[in-house]
């Protein structure tokens, strides 16, 4: 079995959010289980410069492309080896042109995308191809992951079609389209078909159109021969038009090739037992060192050096989707608690100025942390009692996965990811059942207020609270898990291809 996944952005070169991640862990726990993956994403020497001293070979160099009916685009393969714990290593190729991919940032500036976002994206959709063939990996599965390679499947089927030069190499060849978020879809102008090579044939309501232009999440969802997402939750509810965002149509009629997978968790990372940036390492058998990093974090947020009152932690980008609107409507109700609050993340100005006018009414007890720090996000995690999500919507979400492993029993809304991955507590029953933590449905602030205030109560029970906490910390979110069951898919559909040949 031969896999070829594909992405913008992958760790450890390139990360934006949970995208970077997946990509980034999955290959590897491919590998372990028998599946010969490889890495295909584009050269970013500027972003690969900040995240570390890499080493690349030059694998191809001036490959052509056709656009725009005659007009070539060129590009270089270079390659890289990642090696992962047990000595497990994962083959990286890179689509090399500066004009495109030598940026200061993947996808734009001052939340503003570049203005050849569309090119760009079609460039690398399909000069994927192309670099598999001049490696000469014939790869059974390629594995899209999100709009920015979209256009891929279409480029197959296309050149299957027209009976391209390409056609025999990728005749045993199937495409796997995996939707990280559906809220992003990369919707352009119609003339980005003429730049394609594309044609007409692919502007209609079966096809590319969407509304008057064109739309490449549509595309990787129409011609993929599977669909995944990244929870079984989220795979229902992208069927209906609140979360649909406008495709949940067109997703019902791919509905029998639509896979929830949730997204796995990368314990090798992500460990209180062996992470080093945490104050002391603990395990479910020994929570001494969880009260360690709670003291820490509450002397470096509050210059305090005991704490007897539950903290509340927040970990997030600052927008409407991730329901910081929520937190900033219950924040003066919430604060007549007796508890801390501190929250780490950026994004939206409007509800940085919030959080930063709440912090001054609530300086004793609120610290609001305007950026992105891994080592305070883990001090945060591992610190911090309760842990709040209370998403719009959540195709998986990492974040309550790492609450869980480190002990800090997530408050979360009911959706996505977050239904599949949090068990509820609502008594004392609940907790020996596997109950893991609170949830709430309504997106109100009077359902997160009520979630939050059972969640104080069973925290004021010391036995309860930490067979709670046991519950959460041997909760299995293991790429293991999610890789064997990519691996099904795989194979299902190497069978599929088989049977229609």
């Amino acid at each position: 079995m031969k896999v070829a996944m594909c992405s913008m952005e992958a760790v450890p070169f390139s990360k934006t959010g949970g995208l970077g991640d997946v990509v980034g862990a999955l290959p590897a726990f491919l590998k372990k289980q028998g599946v010969e993956c490889i890495v295909i994403m584009p050269y970013c020497k500027r972003i690969f410069e900040k995240s570390g001293n890499w080493e690349f070979s030059l694998i191809k160099k001036d490959i052509d492309i056709s656009f725009n009916w005659g007009q070539k685009e060129v590009f270089d393969v270079l390659s890289s080896e990642v090696i992962f714990p047990g000595n497990n290593s994962v083959t990286y190729y890179f689509i090399k042109n500066d004009k495109f991919f030598d940026r200061e940032n993947l996808y734009g500036v001052s939340e503003k995308d570049y203005e050849d976002n569309d090119r760009r994206f079609s460039f690398f959709s399909k000069s994927i191809l192309y670099l598999l063939k001049s490696i000469n990996y014939r790869a059974e599965v390629i594995h899209l992951n999100d709009y920015h390679c979209g256009l891929t499947p279409v480029f197959l089927r296309h050149f299957k079609r027209n009976s391209i030069s390409n056609e025999s190499f990728f005749g045993s060849t199937g495409s796997v389209f995996t939707i990280h978020n559906l809220a992003y879809q990369g919707i352009y102008e119609r003339n980005i078909l003429t730049y394609c090579e594309l044609g007409d044939q692919y502007f209609n309501i079966d096809a590319l159109e969407y509304y008057g232009k064109v739309n490449f999440m549509k595309g990787g969802i129409l011609f993929s021969e599977k669909v995944t997402t990244v929870s079984p939750t989220y795979a229902k509810e992208i069927l209906r038009p609140e979360y649909g965002y406008g495709l949940d149509g067109v997703l019902r009629t791919r509905e029998k090739d639509l896979v929830g997978i949730i997204n796995g968790l990368d314990y090798s990372v992500w460990n209180p037992e062996t992470d080093r940036k945490i104050k002391s390492n603990y395990s479910v058998g020994n929570l001494g060192g969880k009260r360690d990093c709670k003291i820490h974090l509450v002397k470096k947020m509050f210059g305090l050096e005991k704490v007897s009152k539950p903290v509340l932690g927040v970990v997030s980008r600052l927008s409407e989707q991730k329901g910081i609107d929520l937190v900033v409507d219950i924040l003066d109700v919430l604060m007549q608690e007796d508890i801390y609050l501190v929250t780490l993340g950026s994004g939206d100005e409007r509800y940085t100025k919030m959080l930063i006018e709440s912090e001054k009414r609530y300086t004793d007890r609120m610290r609001v942390n305007v950026k992105y720090d891994d080592e305070l996000a883990r001090m945060i995690y591992a610190g911090s009692d309760i842990f709040l999500m209370p998403s719009r919507y959540e195709p998986c979400g990492l974040s309550q996965l790492i609450s869980l492993k480190y002990g800090t029993v997530p408050v979360v809304r009911d959706t996505g990811g977050l239904s599949d991955t949090v068990k509820d507590i609502n008594n004392e029953g609940d907790i020996t059942k596997g109950g893991t933590g609170f949830k709430f449905k309504d997106f109100a602030g009077s359902d997160f207020l009520n979630a939050i205030s059972r969640a104080l109560s069973f925290y004021r029970k010391k036995d309860l609270w930490e067979r709670i906490i046991e519950n959460g910390m041997r909760s299995d979110f293991s790429w293991e898990n999610s890789a064997s069951k990519y691996k099904r898919l795989y194979l299902d559909l190497r069978k599929d291809i088989k049977a229609k040949a």
